[in-house]
């Protein structure tokens, strides 16, 4: 170092501050070194406060500048500078921002979520109008003069002693207010009061707690009868998903509207008096008919009610015969002689059967039957004789009488 001449040391100085003063030049100038990249370009409404070289960001990370800015139409045309390295997913945006109220404007992009990537010399569209500081100013201007008039009109209201006595009852208030709130805060400390109890009821936790549970349980349960619906299980899972029942309910369906076409043509039919039961509900004569059947009815009705109370006194042959005891009990006596009878007659059948007795030889004897049947034919032998000599007989005495 002690070898380094005065010309050596002033040249190391001067390329010191020169290298300085280009640094300084570059950040405070924005004299801006381009490196190897692409550009793209978007349309803004607004440009103002962007310039040559203003930053571009994503994420608020600088990742390149603004290389011109020009009109196009009616909007903005600002094309952007970026590197290869940062590459832009379809669907990205543009945001005109500013660093502070009154700092400098820059560039936001907000990627996009696209797989493919913007292309080189291409649009990227426009997120948002930017805000722009002298509307932003002016509302704040707006603002401030109705704060000045909400403030004036307070003024008003609350000048002199009757604002005063308002903002004391005001306070008053409050602090009443303050003080019940602090005492319904002791009371549900306390356990007190439906709201206390509530907050420290133990009993009340763990019936909710239950509660609670049985509905998680509950859910569960509707979540597993809903799984099973959805696979056509069960009644309610056939019902929802059986093709073959809504064809049936379906034709059901059709079957009833059909039905109902008939009931209705049917009652078309009644109405204007067709068919049998037309007649009936029209024919003034077959009302007139069945109101005098009816009436008749009625008197039978009056007739037999009439009888049953006479058999019921007693009265008539058939009401001596329900209510006469002596009668009940000859009728006993003479079923009772009838049972003994059709047993002597069962009896004598019987032997007629067995072939005993005269009328069971009659019946069993063969022999007899033979004679019988030929003293039959002796006797009918004799009444022909006796009708062959008969003429001749009387007409001897017819002769005798008339000739002396």
């Amino acid at each position: 170092m002690r070898n380094i001449g005065t010309e050596t040391k002033v040249g190391i100085f001067v390329v010191l501050g020169i290298l300085v003063l280009t640094y300084f030049t570059v950040r405070v100038g924005r004299i801006a070194v381009r490196e190897v990249g692409y550009r793209v370009y978007t349309h803004v409404d607004s440009a103002a406060g962007l310039d040559k070289n203003s930053p571009v960001r994503i994420a608020g990370v600088e990742v390149g500048k603004v290389e011109s800015i020009s009109l196009e139409g009616m909007k903005a045309k600002v094309v952007m500078h970026l590197p290869f390295k940062v590459q832009l997913p379809l669907g990205s945006k543009v945001y005109v921002k500013s660093a502070g109220l009154l700092g400098e404007k820059y560039i936001e992009i907000s990627p996009g979520t696209g797989a493919e990537f913007i292309k080189a010399d291409s649009l990227v569209e426009e997120g948002g109008p930017s805000a722009d500081v002298d509307r932003v100013l002016t509302q704040l201007s707006n603002i401030g003069g109705d704060i000045q008039k909400v403030t004036r009109s307070l003024s008003n209201v609350l000048g002199g002693e009757e604002g005063e006595q308002s903002i004391k009852e005001l306070v008053s208030g409050a602090k009443q207010t303050m003080t019940n709130l602090q005492s319904i805060t002791q009371t549900i400390n306390r356990g007190e009061g439906t709201l206390g109890k509530l907050v420290k009821d133990e009993r009340l936790y763990s019936e909710t707690k239950a509660t609670m549970t049985e509905a998680r349980e509950t859910m569960a349960n509707l979540k597993k009868v809903s799984e099973q619906i959805e696979r056509g299980e069960g009644t309610l899972g056939k019902l929802v998903k059986d093709e073959t029942l809504y064809t049936e309910t379906k034709a059901t369906m059709t079957e009833a509207k059909e039905t109902m076409a008939n009931l209705k043509k049917v009652s078309e039919q009644i109405e204007k008096g067709e068919g049998t039961l037309g007649k009936l509900v029209k024919d003034e004569a077959l009302y007139t008919e069945t109101k005098a059947t009816m009436t008749e009815a009625k008197e039978t009705m009056a007739s037999l009610r009439k009888v049953s109370e006479q058999i019921e006194r007693g009265e008539g042959t058939l009401g001596k015969l329900v209510q006469d005891e002596s009668l009940y009990t000859e009728t006993k006596a003479t079923m009772t002689e009838a049972k003994e009878t059709m047993a002597n007659l069962k009896k004598i059948s019987e032997q007629i059967e067995k072939g005993e007795g005269t009328l069971g030889k009659l019946a069993k004897d063969d022999a007899l039957y033979e004679d019988t049947r030929r003293a039959v034919k002796s006797v009918q032998k004799a009444a022909d004789g006796i009708s062959e000599v008969t003429p001749v007989t009387v007409l001897s005495v017819v002769l005798g009488l008339v000739i002396p």
